[in-house]
């Protein structure tokens, strides 16, 4: 297992002259340990997250180093919090008296400080569990077709809206006073479309991150490995990204090297559901 420390620099949360007393006791490092507990604790904070849908989850933690460049030293009562989303880790402070945190790390991706080395988990359907989560892929069968459908729509909008506007500045006179209104509600009516959009594909990334943990019991920054059954190649990689189409869930990241280290290449492992259930 490998040992490491992370470095991230910190900013003020609040930049307002109110809070110019927070600058003299605002740090300008954190210094986390890439330890097992730290591990441990961000694994089971997505857990909660994957499992009640949330967009973060705030703990309170021990164990960070917090270093003041006005004093040139760490910071021995400093309150720390880790904040997890689902691909994001950052880590918010405050010194007593005050009550809420002040300073802040930017958000940095959860992968980049998985512990080199970790386990690879094969990637193998359990026929059981398939039976379990037939509700969850018939939901997402019928969220795909939704998605499809309605990108089809904004597609088509766009192209009349498009036409139209063409064919209006191809014309010597304007072809009517209600042009400007057609395209204006065409553009309208793509923009709640599209945010229509956004909220379908994020329900449907959840759901698909809930099928995935349902049917191989993994998640993102899990290593992954699989051997095609046709062909014998092997493939390993982090899992960072998920894909479905047509019962086919594909799973992506950056390649682990036969040295068992974070690769480069961004590698992917397809499993149709249908041959595996």
């Amino acid at each position: 297992m490998s040992h490491k420390i992370i470095c991230i620099q910190v900013s003020e949360l609040n930049k307002s002259s109110l809070y110019m007393h927070h600058r003299l006791t605002t740090p300008s490092l954190c210094l986390i340990e890439d330890s097992d507990d730290l591990m441990a604790q961000i694994e089971r904070a997505r857990q909660v997250l994957l499992s009640n849908e949330l967009e973060e989850v705030v703990l309170k933690v021990t164990g960070i180093n917090w270093f003041f460049e006005l004093t040139k030293r760490y910071g021995h009562n400093t309150v720390s919090y880790l904040h997890v989303t689902p691909y994001k880790i950052a880590f918010s402070g405050l010194v007593p008296p005050n009550k809420e945190p002040y300073f802040t790390t930017p958000y940095i991706a959860t992968t980049d400080i998985l512990i080199d080395g970790c386990t690879l988990k094969k990637v193998e359907l359990d026929k059981r569990r398939y039976t379990l989560a037939l509700s969850m892929v018939k939901e997402l069968e019928v969220k795909e077709v939704e998605l499809e459908e309605l990108s089809n729509l904004i597609w088509r909008l766009d192209e009349v809206g498009n036409s139209i506007h063409a064919l209006d500045n191809d014309c010597i006179n304007s072809l009517s006073a209600g042009c400007d209104s057609t395209l204006l509600s065409i553009n309208e009516e793509i923009n709640h479309l599209e945010a229509r959009l956004e909220k379908l594909e994020l329900y449907i990334e959840q759901l698909l991150r809930r099928l995935i943990k349902r049917l191989f019991g993994i998640d993102y920054g899990d290593w992954l490995t699989h051997i095609s059954a046709g062909t014998g190649n092997k493939v390993s990689l982090r899992f960072e990204h998920c894909s479905y189409h047509n019962k086919v869930i594909t799973f992506s990241g950056v390649g682990i090297t036969k040295a068992g280290k974070v690769g480069k290449r961004y590698q992917s492992i397809s499993v149709d559901i249908r041959k595996e259930g």
